[in-house]
């Protein structure tokens, strides 16, 4: 969330000794931290204070620190930082809200304190000494990450040690930036694939819940009402900056369209209950774009959004692209066709959302045939969709399911043709009726303007 603005300062000087002082201040840094002596029995802890602007939101507080210390007896504990208070802060406009967060720190060794090298809130440096990590004698270098989200009312903290120095051991030739990663080789990364080493079943089919992994293009998209944070869409991930989703994502009951400030893009989600598990990242937009074509209130044409990610992405076993349509764009290629769709829409056991995504495999038809089913029909279609679907009332995308993907396997990758639209209501209800087909809108007539977006993207 790059909307967050904090002044947090850490204080440890390795190699100062405790003293009668109640404060010890970082040298590189100024305001917003201190080291504060408590007592015989705590000894000394951080209290750490960061500001939000007016339109942040607290869904993904993340602070993260490296620092440097004496040899660690015990490796079990490695520190913890600890989120204490949420404070509201007054403004002279009635709508904006700002949070003073109020955060704790605390160490396994204090004497002599361990030196901060890097601090970060949200991703952005806030502090940065790399020298301390290579100080005589040799220190061991830790890394600690805090992540707090308003949706669940949930802190979650990890440790890791980066490198254990001993009398043996070579100094580091390569500076540790930030918390340990992976290898990014998001540039080798090909579209449309699963990551099987990690995955070992394949997809499966009839409505199915299927295993985190295997669908590592999903998307998920939130939006706040008021200070109430709720799913909304499906998405699909196309490239490292790209998400294409349905354009009445983002429109609320009243026609209106949702702010950007007010959307939440989160990658690499399984469990629609928990939103910040290790492996998802959740991202504010960079940019919202709305086909120009699309006209909420007269017409469903041109159903398709892009949304521009605020940094590229890096390819995890979670979180990886799909392929963009590049073959021809005639309909007739795919007719008769089975394609798979995903989502966290209502179930047959009239579940509003699942908890787990479940696909489901769809065959698309003809217009012709699309266009007999139902008088209402040519209403809601035009040569930018396509219908697909069972129609037996059982299986297919559903209330929630908006947004989502409905891609083909094409020389071996998952490839994005379709967008879920639009379906029929069952009578006297809002609820989708799965005995007429389900509206796509036809990424492959968009293609020229999706790409217009990055020229990063995967074909």
């Amino acid at each position: 969330m790059k909307s967050i603005i904090a002044i947090v300062i850490f204080s440890g000087i390795l190699g100062v000794h405790f003293v009668q002082s109640q404060r010890v201040p970082h040298p590189n840094c100024t305001g917003g931290f201190k080291y504060i002596y408590i007592n015989t029995k705590l000894q000394w802890v951080g209290i750490g204070w960061a500001w939000t602007t007016t339109t942040s939101r607290l869904h993904n507080v993340t602070i993260d620190l490296n620092f440097a210390t004496a040899p660690l007896p015990n490796t079990d504990n490695l520190g913890s930082l600890k989120i204490l208070a949420f404070h509201r802060l007054k403004t002279l406009k009635s709508d904006e809200k700002r949070w003073n967060i109020i955060y704790e720190l605390r160490f396994p060794i204090q004497d002599p304190l361990p030196d901060v090298t890097w601090i970060a809130l949200n991703g952005e440096t806030i502090c940065e000494d790399r020298a301390k990590e290579f100080a005589d004698p040799k220190p061991d270098l830790v890394t600690l990450n805090l992540r707090y989200n308003d949706y669940r009312k949930e802190q979650m903290f990890t440790s890791k040690l980066v490198k254990k120095y001993d009398e043996t051991t070579t100094p580091a030739t390569e500076t540790v930036h930030g918390p340990l990663q992976y290898t990014d080789d998001s540039n080798s990364v090909g579209c449309g694939k699963v990551d099987q080493s990690n995955i070992y079943v394949p997809l499966i089919l009839d409505g199915t819940t299927i295993q985190r992994g295997t669908w590592p293009w999903l998307v998920s998209i939130y939006s706040y009402n008021k200070l109430r944070l709720g799913f909304r869409c499906g998405a699909t991930l196309i490239s490292q900056k790209l998400v294409v989703t349905a354009a009445h994502c983002f429109f609320d009951i009243n026609n209106q369209q949702i702010k950007k400030e007010d959307v939440i893009i989160i990658l690499g989600q399984y469990n629609l209950k928990r939103p910040q598990d290790t492996g998802t990242q959740i991202l504010s937009p960079e940019s919202i774009n709305v086909h120009p074509d699309y006209q909420k209130r007269s017409t469903i044409d041109s159903d398709i959004a892009v949304v521009v990610l605020p940094q590229p992405v890096s390819f995890t076993t979670y979180i990886r692209p799909a392929c963009l349509w590049n073959e021809d764009d005639d309909l007739k290629n795919i007719v008769d066709q089975k394609g798979l769709t995903a989502g966290w829409g209502r179930d047959e056991k009239g579940n509003f959302y699942t908890e787990l995504p479940k696909q489901v495999e769809l065959p698309v038809v003809s217009d012709d045939a699309c266009l007999r089913s139902h008088e209402v029909f040519p209403k809601i279609t035009s040569e930018a969709t396509f219908c697909a679907g069972w129609r037996n009332g059982l299986e297919g995308p559903c209330n929630g399911d908006s947004g989502g993907p409905l891609v083909f396997e094409r020389m071996g990758r998952w490839t994005l043709r379709g967008v879920v639209s639009t379906s029929l209501s069952t009578d006297g209800s809002n609820t989708c009726n799965l005995n007429e087909y389900v509206v796509m809108t036809d990424v492959a007539k968009f293609r020229s303007w999706i790409t217009s977006f990055s020229d990063e993207v995967n074909l």
